[in-house]
């Protein structure tokens, strides 16, 4: 009988064991994870700015270094003059018409452009003023006091209406002749327009016709 108990509780232990083992254990749960996102960012685009420059103005602007209107600007810069509307007039010496024929007699005093390669003029354009600057250029070195001495014969210091130049010169510097005519009346002299056309120069005169 003691046999028979003690085999139904070691058959009833091992029942008991086999119920535990048939639960499974409870299954983890894993909480979600909630990550963080980077929301891209628009970063500000700076368009690059232009600025205005400011041109200055040159006295010389409009005239080819070198030239005789340049040289004209360079002598009025160191010696004004005060009439009215000063204008640098260059001369078209292709221009063999009886017209172009008159304005080369007038300005330069000269019948023909065949000695010259280049020639300026400078004077009012308003108004009757006796003030006349004009320079010339000429194809040979050694003909410019030669030219100079034909722009003095045949320029006409009463050229404007009612007033006239009493106070002429014509010098030479290289192949450029000038000849400065114009009334002392105007506070000025041919001497100082004579100054500033050495010191542009650079270099003695060549010669001074008076």
């Amino acid at each position: 009988m003691k046999k028979m108990i003690s085999l139904l509780l070691v058959v009833a232990l091992f029942a008991a064991m086999a119920a535990g083992c048939a639960q499974k254990p409870a299954e983890e749960t894993t909480e979600p994870t909630t990550e963080a996102t980077t929301e891209p960012t628009t970063e500000a685009t700076t368009e690059p700015t232009t600025e205005a420059t400011e041109e200055v103005s040159d006295p010389t602007q409009g005239a080819e270094a070198g030239s005789l209107e340049a040289m004209i600007n360079e002598i009025v810069t160191i010696q004004p003059v005060e009439v009215m509307m000063p204008t640098a007039i260059p001369l078209d010496l292709t221009d063999t018409s009886e017209d172009g024929a008159f304005k080369l007699k007038g300005y330069t005093g000269l019948e023909d452009a065949s000695m010259l390669t280049e020639a300026c003029a400078y004077e009012s354009m308003v108004g009757s003023v006796a003030f006349s600057m004009v320079l010339v250029r000429v194809n040979d070195a050694a003909d410019a006091e030669t030219v100079g001495q034909q722009m003095k014969d045949g320029i006409d210091p009463r050229k404007w209406i009612c007033v006239e130049a009493n106070d002429l010169q014509v010098v030479g510097c290289g192949d450029v002749v000038m000849l400065i005519m114009l009334d002392s009346s105007l506070g000025v002299t041919s001497q100082n327009f004579v100054d500033a056309f050495q010191t542009v120069c650079g270099a003695e005169l060549d010669f001074v016709l008076k």
